[in-house]
């Protein structure tokens, strides 16, 4: 059965007549996620169909985000495979993400409140609920360390088996920190502003996950400007030093991972491998202990 027949079906079970739907077309395609625009009775909407059992977790994650009065784009309304969501490119009050974004002050100071706040309610819910998520601290593992020091032909580099000996030590450590839902996918092509950038909050939830406060505020500010990353943080107001000196390594740590796990190790990842090369991971890890 072809992807379109499917997305007619979830259309239905969604109470949409197919006579009645006006122009669907396609928005993006890729790794089993379909993004279609269509309009219906002259209302602009947007399906998002998920081919793949892993991906369908997001419409979960919007369930749940929507409970603890998160802003997220709003929902129409869901299937087991399917969300159908406001088309953000027609809204009165709304606007996609465009990359000056990353300068603009307002916006700095928007995003900092949704960070908060998708902060402040993770930690209620997570004590509430007894729920896996995706955790970025899953990847470092003994075996994946192999891996790494295997690929990345740095065995004989001394960081590994300070690692390896002190690996149940630095998690006990990890434990004595509060977890919270983590966006992780932070970028101005999931950024979602008011058009009168008193609102900002991100979209696309397929990574979001469980950890520590410090690893998102990293994220984001990797990519702001200075300037609006300075906001950025005043407005988000506290940061949690040990917090972020565990995230120093283990984001090197995840960053090398996943680049191992490609057949071909990508560029993104070679500043964490300097980190290796250079010291600072191992310098990184003594701190932790």
């Amino acid at each position: 059965m072809n992807v379109l027949k499917h997305i007619y079906q979830e259309l239905s079970l969604l109470g949409l007549s197919n006579d009645k739907i006006d122009n669907l077309d396609e928005i993006r395609n890729r790794n089993g996620v379909y993004l279609y625009r269509i309009k219906y009775k002259g209302k602009d909407l947007v399906i998002k169909y998920f081919e793949k059992h892993e991906f369908r977790r997001e419409i979960e994650y919007y369930e749940i985000l929507k409970s603890l009065d998160i802003p997220t784009i709003e929902v129409i309304g869901y299937t087991k495979n399917t969300l159908l969501l406001e088309d953000l490119d027609k809204s009165l009050n709304y606007r996609l993400g465009i990359e000056s974004d990353l300068s603009d002050i307002e916006v700095a100071k928007a995003l900092a409140s949704w960070y908060r706040k998708l902060h402040y309610e993770g930690v209620k819910f997570l004590k509430n609920n007894d729920r896996k998520f995706y955790k970025e601290m899953d990847y470092i593992t003994k075996e994946n360390i192999e891996l790494v020091m295997n690929k990345t032909n740095t065995r004989d580099n001394k960081v590994w088996q300070l690692l390896i000996d002190h690996l149940d030590l630095i998690f006990l450590k990890i434990q004595e920190f509060e977890e919270t839902f983590t966006y992780n996918d932070f970028y101005w092509t999931n950024l979602v502003v008011s058009k009168d950038k008193k609102e900002a909050f991100m979209f696309d939830y397929n990574m979001l996950g469980v950890g520590f406060r410090y690893s998102d505020i990293r994220n984001v500010c990797s990519s702001l400007s200075d300037e609006a990353g300075n906001i950025f943080l005043k407005e988000y107001e506290g940061i949690n030093q040990d917090e972020k000196k565990i995230d120093e390594v283990v984001s090197i740590l995840v960053s090398l991972v996943q680049a191992c796990e490609r057949d071909i190790f990508p560029k993104w990842a070679q500043e964490a491998l300097d980190k290796v090369n250079n010291g600072e991971l191992y310098k990184g890890i003594l701190e932790i202990l």
